[in-house]
Order: structure tokens, then C-alpha cells, then sequence
């Protein structure tokens, strides 16, 4: 396993229901690799309103603020902004990290999904 695949905690395949949002299926590896990270009250205020917090961009050098927040009638952690960002699509999967040495949520697509186009 190379460096880029292991450092990435939370990993993702975008769906066509994820459009404009980040939906997080699994609430345990965000409140255990993001949340705690940030410090137990933010659990808590995230539970009750959306935060704007700063995702460093791994691919492009950048940083972007977002809305990080829960969405209670799904019971799903959720990062909005991203597909906005950069160009996502579907079947791309991308990584999430949480860097306690610049203190921001770090983002990365690992793998694009393939064209469907098909060249003649």
C-alpha cells in the first residue's frame, strides 16, 4: 500500500445521490477519524447545526471552506460544497484525512471514474 492510499481514512464512492453533498454513510469513521480529532464538543454542535470548516485540497494545493454538518433525517454526517469545488462525478472515489498538524480535514480523489465516452 503506497503512502497517498494509506494516509486517507475515510474513503468514498461518489453516487448520483450524492450530488452537491458529501453523504456519509458511516457515522463511526467520521466522528472517530474527524470529530474526535476536533474535539468532543464539536460532535455535539455539529449534531445540532452545520459548521464551516477548511478542507486543504491534496491535489490542487488549495484550501476551501465548506459546510460540515448532520442531517438528522437521514442520520448522516454530510460535507456540502465539494462536487462545486472540483469537477466530481459519479464513481469517483475520493479520500478524506483529518491533519492534527494543520488542523484542517484534507481531501484528495483517489481514483476517477472512467469516460464513457469511447474514442473511434
Amino acid at each position: 500500500m503506497d503512502n497517498k492510499t494509506s494516509l486517507w481514512k475515510i474513503r468514498k464512492i461518489l453516487t448520483e445521490k450524492s450530488d452537491g453533498w458529501l453523504d456519509f454513510d458511516n457515522n463511526n469513521d467520521i466522528e472517530n477519524h474527524i470529530l474526535r480529532s476536533l474535539g468532543e464538543s464539536i460532535i455535539s454542535r455539529v449534531k445540532k447545526d452545520s459548521i464551516k470548516i477548511k478542507i486543504d485540497d491534496y491535489d490542487t494545493g488549495s484550501q476551501h471552506e465548506v459546510t460540515f454538518g448532520y442531517n438528522h433525517e437521514s442520520d448522516t454526517y454530510y460535507i456540502g460544497s465539494l462536487w462545486r469545488l472540483k469537477e466530481l462525478a459519479a464513481g469517483d472515489e475520493i479520500g478524506l484525512f483529518y491533519d492534527p498538524i494543520s488542523k484542517n480535514l484534507c481531501f484528495s480523489v483517489l481514483k476517477q471514474a472512467k469516460s464513457c465516452l469511447i474514442k473511434k
